[in-house]
């Protein structure tokens, strides 16, 4: 009788807790830590949308659509960011979070604050609560720090096409990051960046998923 009463408080004190990350109300005192995998180290399931790849010797969040079989499309390169975390292992956390997310039917990139500390974050269509994607080291600029890591997205939802760009280097301000910069109106050879003209709160995620995934696949092409 015991050992099937502990059973069951275990089963509801994880089902607690998964509803507390996923709705982003359980967040470390540690920045660094603000992203702890839960499966670190596992491999993703054969039906993951999106997975963290090397691509051209960068990690890479890649999204693979369900209608365009052994077809990727990036995402995300969080390059070095600086918080303690590598490369790999961010990009392993925020593909292992937006596959979390992404039964929800993911709606739009957003910036917010949990408990001090600047996020980027996801709306979905059945949790309206913006889910934490990545915690934003200390010193960066939230909004700047999305448009860089997301930069695919970011350029694509104002109009124009391009492949995955190291996020945080900004060695050339008058190449292909300062382009980038000028489409999204950010100053990206700055370290903290700065907003040069108005943009949405939100980047809207839809025309970047499969309709299986609840997107338009506007951009999918």
């Amino acid at each position: 009788m015991n050992q099937i009463m502990h059973q069951k408080n275990q089963r509801r004190l994880r089902f607690i807790l998964t509803l507390l990350i996923s709705a982003g109300a359980l967040v470390p005192v540690e920045a660094g830590l603000a992203q702890t995998p839960s499966n670190s180290g596992s491999t993703p399931p054969s039906n993951a949308r999106f997975s963290c790849e090397l691509d051209n010797g960068e990690y890479t969040v890649m999204y693979s659509p369900q209608s365009q079989p052994n077809q990727t499309y990036p995402w995300a390169q969080p390059g070095e960011m600086g918080g303690g975390w590598t490369p790999e292992r961010r990009c392993s956390e925020i593909s292992r979070r937006l596959e979390f997310y992404r039964p929800d039917g993911l709606l739009e990139l957003r910036t917010a604050v949990e408990n001090g500390y600047n996020t980027v974050c996801v709306t979905t269509e059945f949790v309206p609560s913006c889910r934490i994607v990545l915690t934003v080291p200390p010193g960066q600029d939230p909004t700047s720090t999305r448009d860089r890591v997301f930069s695919n997205l970011t350029v694509a939802d104002s109009g124009q096409q391009t492949g995955a760009v190291n996020t945080f280097t900004g060695r050339n301000s008058g190449g292909l990051l300062n382009q980038i910069g000028q489409a999204i109106g950010v100053d990206l050879s700055a370290p903290s960046g700065r907003r040069q003209r108005g943009t949405s709160d939100g980047i809207n995620l839809r025309p970047f998923l499969d309709r299986a995934d609840g997107g338009t696949a506007e951009r999918l092409r």
